[in-house]
């Protein structure tokens, strides 16, 4: 795992009929990692497309860092919520900056 910042983008797909709950999960979900270590930026997007898109755009301090996230109390209780229930389809990229 590389020492540098990493940039994560996931797209969630609400199940039809469920974007304002899950939308509402997620919003929780934003304000419970801010308070996580090493999370630089950490913010939900809606599609003005299809309002079933939300995308997370994240930066983390290091790789570490973002998986102790996907281990960590902000997820699960997410999960806890129910909000897994209400997600149609997830992508998740990791990236590093190139230029």
């Amino acid at each position: 795992m590389s020492a540098a910042p990493l940039t994560v983008i996931a797209i969630i797909t609400a199940k039809e009929g469920q974007e304002a709950a899950l939308r509402a999960l997620q919003e929780k979900l934003v304000v419970e990692t801010h308070k996580e270590d090493g999370c630089l930026r950490y913010e939900l997007n809606q599609s003005l497309d299809d309002g079933r898109i939300l995308i997370f755009v994240e930066t983390w301090e290091t790789e570490a860092k973002w998986r102790a996230h996907i281990d960590g109390a902000a997820l699960a209780n997410f999960a806890a919520a129910g909000g897994g229930d209400l997600i149609a389809d997830k992508v998740i990229h990791r990236m590093a900056q190139v230029a």
